[in-house]
C-alpha cells in the first residue's frame, strides 16, 4: 500500500458513563466498519500511558488517501466514534529510496509481527540538502550499516515532503524495547545525526487485536 496514516485517539470522559452492554455494541459496530472496508489495511495499537493525549492508534494504509479518509469518516460517525477525538496524525507515502532506486522494500508495508511499534517524524537540515548527492549517499550507507547489525528490528520509511509537517516518518517494529534502544543509541553516534533538524515527537505503541485495543476505552 502506498499511503499511510498513523491516527491517534483519545476518548471523551463520558464514555465511562455508557452501560457495559451498550458500549459492547458500540465497539462491535466500530470493528465491523473496519472489517468491512476492503480498500484499507488496519492495524491497532494501544498507547495509553506512553504518550500524553492518546489512548490507542490505528495504522491505516491504502492505495488512495480518499479510501483512508472515507473509512475515518465512517468510524467517527459511529456511535463510539462520537466519543472519540483524533489527537495526533502522521501521514506519509511509501516510495523507493533515492539512495537505492532499484530496491523494492517500500512495496512490503505489511506489519511484520513485532510486539512494539515506535514511530516518529523527522526533518533534515538545510545543510543536508545542499550536500552533493554522492556525499549524502555515502553517509547513508554508513547509517544503513548500523541498522544491519539489528536484523531482528524492521523499519518502514515514509516520505512526508509536502503532505505533512515533517520530511519523513520512520517506524520500527521490535519484540524488545531495550534492544531497539541500543540501536537508537548506536545511530546517535553516526555522522548523519549532525544533519537531523528535528525527530520528535516519538510514539511508542503496543500491538493488540482491535477488540482488545478498544477495551482500553
Amino acid at each position: 500500500m502506498i499511503y499511510h496514516n498513523y491516527i491517534f485517539f483519545i476518548a471523551n470522559k463520558t464514555v465511562s458513563d455508557i452501560a457495559a452492554n451498550e458500549l459492547k455494541d458500540y465497539k462491535k459496530a466500530f470493528v465491523n466498519e473496519i472489517e468491512q472496508t476492503q480498500q484499507v489495511i488496519t492495524y491497532s495499537y494501544t498507547t495509553l500511558g506512553l504518550k500524553a493525549n492518546t489512548v490507542f492508534m490505528l495504522w491505516l494504509q491504502a492505495d488512495s488517501p480518499e479510501y483512508i479518509q472515507d473509512l475515518l469518516n465512517k468510524l467517527m460517525h459511529t456511535t463510539l466514534g462520537k466519543y472519540l477525538t483524533i489527537s495526533h496524525t502522521l501521514f506519509g507515502i511509501a516510495r523507493p529510496t533515492q539512495y537505492a532506486p532499484q530496491s523494492t522494500n517500500h512495496n512490503d508495508t505489511q506489519r511484520k509481527g513485532g510486539r512494539y511499534l515506535i514511530i516518529y517524524p523527522f526533518t533534515k537540515t538545510y545543510e543536508w540538502h545542499k550536500l552533493d548527492f554522492e556525499k549524502r549517499r555515502d553517509l547513508m550507507k554508513g547509517h544503513a550499516a548500523i541498522g544491519k547489525n539489528y536484523p531482528q528490528i524492521t523499519q518502514l520509511l515514509l516520505y512526508a515532503y509536502g503532505v505533512d509537517d515533517s520530511e519523513f516518518i520512520v517506524s520500527y517494529e521490535t519484540e524488545d524495547l531495550p534492544d531497539f534502544q541500543k540501536l537508537v543509541m548506536d545511530l546517535r553516534s553516526d555522522k548523519v545525526r549532525a544533519y537531523t533538524q528535528k525527530d520528535t515527537p516519538i510514539f511508542t505503541c503496543i500491538y493488540r487485536p482491535l477488540d482488545e485495543t478498544l477495551e482500553f476505552l
